[in-house]
C-alpha cells in the first residue's frame, strides 16, 4: 500500500511542477520582452533556465547517492520557492538571472530535469509490470497540467498586459515548489536503495547503452533546444504579433493535443512496438516542424504546429519504457536518466542564442529547418541501433 501511495505522490508532484512550468515557460520570454529587452537578451534568459537544468542534473549524477536523491529533490524544491519569489518581487537583471538559473524551470511542455530523472527511475520498482501504463499516465498528467499553466498566461491580458500582474503570477511557481517540498518530505520510497556512497556499480552493457543513448539524445535535444515552448511563444509573438492572451490559448491547445496523443502512445506501442512508435511518430512530427515557418500566415503556422504536437511527444513515454526495459535496476535507470538528461540539457543550450541571433537577423525559418533536420537524423540513428534490442 505504501508503494501505491508513493506512486500517487509522484503523480501529484508531476502535476504541480508541470502546471507551474507550463505557465512560466510561456510567460517568462514575453515578460522579459515587455521589460524592454531585445531578442538576444530574451534568448539568454531562456539559456539560463536551461543551464539551471544542466547544473541540477549534474548534481544528481555526481552527488545524488552522497546527498541522497530524496534530500536533493527537497533542496531543489526549496530553490523553486525562492526562485518564484525573486521573479515576483524584482526586475533587477542580476536577480532575475539568478532566479532563472536556480529555479530549475522547464522551458518545454516536458522535462529533462532531476525531478523526472528520479521519478521515472524509481517507477518500475513501485509499479512493476504496469510501468508502461504508469509512464503514459505520468506524462498525460504532465501535459494536461502544462496546458492549464499555459492558459493561465492569458490572465495579464485582462488587465491590459500589466507588468505587475505578470509578476504576481510567478507566485504560482513558488507555490508549486512548496507543494513538491511537502510531497518529497513524505516520499520515503525514493531512497529505498540509498547506500550513502558516490560509487554506483554499472554493468559494462549498461555503460555502453548510456554512452550510446547520450549521444543520440544529445542530437535530438540540440534540435529541440531550437524550438522549446519558451522560444516558440516568443517566435509567434515576434513573427505574428500574437498577444499574451492568444499565446496562452495557443499553448493550452498545444498541450491538450499533446496530452491526448500520450493516451494513444501505449496503445499504438502494443500494436506496432515501442521503438516503432517512438521513431515513426517522431519522424512525421519533424516534417510538420519544418513546415511551421514556411506558411506566411498565423493560421497556417499554427496548423502545422498542432499537427506536429499531435505526434511529437508520443516518443516520451515509449522512450522511458524502452529505457526501463534496457536497464535492470534503480541505480542503472536513475543514473541513465540523469546522465542522458544532463546531456540533453547541455545540448539544448546553444538553441536559445542561435534563435536569438536568427530572429535578430530576420531569419525566422532557420531554427525550424535546422531543428527538423537534426531530429530526423536522431530518428534514423536510434532505429538502426536499437531495432533488435526492443525486447
Amino acid at each position: 500500500m505504501r508503494l501505491i501511495r508513493d506512486a500517487y505522490l509522484i503523480l501529484s508532484a508531476k502535476g504541480a511542477r508541470t502546471l507551474a512550468s507550463g505557465m512560466v515557460s510561456v510567460l517568462t520570454p514575453i515578460y522579459l520582452a515587455k521589460l524592454g529587452y531585445p531578442p538576444l537578451y530574451v534568448s539568454m534568459g531562456v539559456f539560463l533556465m536551461i543551464m539551471g537544468n544542466v547544473v541540477s542534473n549534474m548534481l544528481l549524477t555526481w552527488y545524488g547517492n552522497v546527498i541522497g536523491k530524496r534530500r536533493l529533490l527537497i533542496m531543489l524544491s526549496v530553490l523553486m520557492v525562492i526562485s518564484g519569489f525573486i521573479l515576483m518581487i524584482t526586475d533587477s537583471i542580476p536577480l532575475l538571472a539568478l532566479a532563472l538559473l536556480v529555479g530549475n524551470i522547464s522551458t518545454t511542455g516536458t522535462e529533462t530535469g532531476p525531478f523526472q530523472s528520479v521519478e521515472v527511475g524509481v517507477a518500475p520498482r513501485l509499479i512493476g509490470d504496469k510501468v508502461g501504463e504508469f509512464l503514459g499516465l505520468y506524462n498525460l498528467i504532465g501535459y494536461s497540467a502544462s496546458s492549464l499553466g499555459a492558459l493561465m498566461t492569458s490572465l495579464p491580458s485582462y488587465f491590459n498586459g500589466s507588468i505587475q500582474v505578470m509578476r504576481l503570477m510567478f507566485i504560482t511557481y513558488a507555490a508549486a515548489g512548496l507543494i513538491m517540498l511537502i510531497i518529497y518530505l513524505r516520499l520515503k520510497a525514493i531512497d529505498a536503495d540509498y547506500g550513502g556512497t558516490r560509487k554506483v556499480k554499472l554493468s559494462k552493457g549498461a555503460v555502453d547503452d548510456i554512452r550510446r543513448l547520450t549521444i543520440l539524445f544529445s542530437v535530438d535535444a540540440f534540435g529541440g533546444g531550437l524550438v522549446s515552448q519558451s522560444l516558440l511563444s516568443y517566435w509567434f509573438y515576434l513573427r505574428y504579433g500574437v498577444s499574451l492572451r492568444g499565446l496562452g490559448v495557443v499553448f493550452m491547445v498545444v498541450n491538450v493535443i499533446t496530452a491526448l496523443s500520450l493516451v494513444l502512445a501505449p496503445l499504438l506501442a502494443r500494436r506496432i512496438g515501442t521503438l516503432n512508435t517512438m521513431v515513426f511518430t517522431h519522424l512525421a512530427s519533424n516534417i510538420f516542424l519544418i513546415l511551421i515557418p514556411i506558411s506566411s500566415t498565423f493560421i497556417g503556422s499554427l496548423a502545422f504546429l498542432l499537427l506536429r504536437q499531435s505526434l511529437s511527444q508520443m516518443d516520451v513515454p515509449t522512450r522511458q519504457t524502452l529505457m526501463a526495459h534496457i536497464f535492470n535496476n534503480d541505480h542503472e535507470r536513475i543514473t541513465a536518466n540523469a546522465i542522458t538528461n544532463t546531456a540533453r540539457s547541455i545540448s539544448s543550450l546553444p538553441g536559445s542564442p542561435i534563435v536569438g541571433l536568427a530572429l535578430s537577423m530576420g531569419l525566422f525559418q532557420l531554427p525550424f529547418i535546422l531543428s527538423g533536420v537534426m531530429k530526423i537524423m536522431y530518428d534514423a540513428s536510434i532505429f538502426i541501433l536499437y531495432k533488435d534490442r526492443e525486447h
